[in-house]
């Protein structure tokens, strides 16, 4: 079971994700992970427990010119329904296989080989209309397909 050792703030979890556009891509071809498997292009996403349902923001639309599937509702906190815009997209996520370099001065470049887990499940997500300082919202669709530990002392991990 592949597991991802974080950082968090003791408010937020961030974790990069890969998204890919389930239209368009045959997971049955792809191997299961790593070898042969293309990195995709990853977004900064806000691990929220209290989401039932991963979101992509515009940007991430943009950059992978995802086409709408239909109309999903979307309830906030207070009781207004809206209407986004919903894709299908599968999320991915990436292990370093080699240990990355402690010390390196800023602006470094390094060559890191990763590990690319894509979750068979394919995600059926609204856009966010908006969003600052991450480009995906990972919910309980996501994180229950795995297990979540938050500690005390500044780290998480996601095992999936």
């Amino acid at each position: 079971m592949p597991c991802l050792w974080l950082q968090h703030n003791s408010s937020q979890l961030f974790v990069n994700v890969g998204i890919l556009d389930a239209t368009k891509i045959n997971l049955a071809a792809m191997p299961v992970f790593g070898g042969g498997t293309a990195v995709p292009q990853m977004f900064v996403a806000l691990v929220d427990t209290g989401a039932q349902a991963t979101m992509i923001s515009s940007n991430v639309v943009a950059n992978l010119n995802l086409q709408p599937q239909g109309k999903i509702a979307i309830q906030g906190v207070g009781p207004n329904i809206t209407y986004h815009n919903g894709y299908l997209f599968h999320v991915a996520f990436t292990i370093p296989l080699t240990p990355i370099p402690q010390g390196l001065p800023p602006g470094s470049q390094v060559q890191v080989q990763l590990a690319v887990f894509i979750l068979p499940k394919a995600i059926y997500g609204a856009e966010l209309t908006t969003a600052s300082g991450f480009d995906v919202l990972l919910g309980m669709d996501v994180l229950s397909s795995g297990s979540l530990k938050i500690e005390g002392s500044g780290h998480y991990s996601f095992s999936f």
